[in-house]
């Protein structure tokens, strides 16, 4: 007995209609994650771009010392000597330039601080100095101490002068790993099934650098390679500036911000040379928990590491692992039978001002 025509026919469009989805729907989940990703990568540089620019532009406007360095943002410490130019209290630490301009231990915020406000986090942040008022539509939602906190995206570090929690960013370069050996987890035991040794190329990560989420662009001055850049804020220095691009007197900000995208995870092409890496996009994927220090890099005497948080597996499905967690900062999402990293580009933006007031 021959089947009829018309229930041939419709059996095989109901098998076309079921392969064009299952064709289109990777292309669809694709599309949304791009426009996710990117869009959040252009809203926040724009948001940034604007907040850098008012800051230096009213600092400019702020009567401080002619000889007064801004210190902002700097990391290091200096021995300062009688004679010397270099200011050991700069005006980033004063009690005014804090409240008005910029305090970074408002670089996290429990949410606790301003869910019992009648106007919620927009009454908040309208009594934050200026620069972090413009920053919070741009940090996300972490959990710290099992507390809800919003935050500036980067790492959480301690400030050993005042005790505070902040944020500092890493600067990280990728290695090879050795696939061989058995894939690492953030600080957790691996779940009970799915995450297997695979013969997936995998990268880890080498910081080797650290910088502030907020900073004073500090640059050469006399074309001396052997001397510290110095700050164009101020008028007095060590060495008579002799470079003719160098000018005293100027406002010189940038902004630093990690963007981590939610959707997409992080690749790199690493050359045969493992000191070497181009960290351009390849066929590496970044893994969670092979992180290391490099030589001579640490956060000085001014910041400490804090211990993370107990910490669970993104296939845990518990609070925890988010596209900026772990002890670094770095982002843990859940692909390829591994914990990855999410795909990170450390965006900088900046302001330069020439200052139109002094003080004594």
């Amino acid at each position: 007995m021959r089947p009829r025509q018309g229930s041939l026919s419709a059996a095989n469009r109901r098998g076309q209609a079921l392969l064009e989805f299952a064709i289109l729907v990777p292309v669809i989940i694709l599309l949304i994650g791009a426009t996710i990703s990117f869009g959040l990568f252009f809203f926040r540089a724009n948001v940034l771009q604007q907040a850098v620019d008012v800051t230096a532009q009213e600092i400019s406007r702020m009567a401080w010392p002619p000889d007064r360095e801004l210190g902002l943002g700097r990391l290091e410490t200096y021995t300062v000597a009688a004679d010397s130019c270099i200011d050991p209290e700069p005006i980033a630490g004063e009690v005014d330039f804090r409240n008005r301009i910029y305090d970074e231990q408002y670089l996290i915020i429990p949410v606790t601080d301003y869910e019992g406000l009648d106007g919620g986090l927009q009454q908040y942040a309208d009594s934050l100095p200026l620069l972090n008022r413009l920053l919070v539509s741009v940090m996300v939602t972490d959990f710290v101490d099992g507390q809800q906190v919003l935050r500036y995206p980067g790492a959480i570090v301690r400030n050993t002068c005042t005790g505070q929690r902040t944020v500092l960013i890493p600067i990280v370069q990728y290695r090879r790993r050795d696939i061989s050996a058995p894939p690492p987890f953030p600080n957790d035991n691996p779940p009970p099934g799915g995450f297997v040794p695979s013969t997936i190329r995998t990268a880890g990560e080498t910081i080797v650098k650290w910088v502030a989420p907020v900073e004073e662009i500090r640059v050469d001055h006399d074309g001396n390679g052997d001397t510290a850049p110095e700050s164009p804020f101020k008028l007095c220095y060590d060495t008579d500036p002799t470079l003719p691009s160098f000018e005293p007197g100027m406002v010189a900000l940038r902004i630093n911000y990690p963007q981590q995208a939610t959707t997409m995870i992080n690749r790199t092409s690493l050359v045969d040379d493992v000191d070497n890496p181009n960290g351009t996009l390849g066929s590496s994927i970044v893994i969670v928990g092979d992180t290391v220090m490099a030589p001579g890099v640490d956060l000085g005497v001014c910041y400490q590491i804090e211990e993370p948080s107990a910490r669970w597996s993104p296939a845990s499905h518990q609070p925890g692992s988010t596209p900026n967690a772990g002890a670094y900062g770095l982002g843990e999402l859940e692909a390829l039978t591994r914990i990855v990293r999410p795909y990170r580009k450390v965006m900088s933006f900046q302001a330069i001002y020439r200052r139109e007031v002094f003080g004594e």
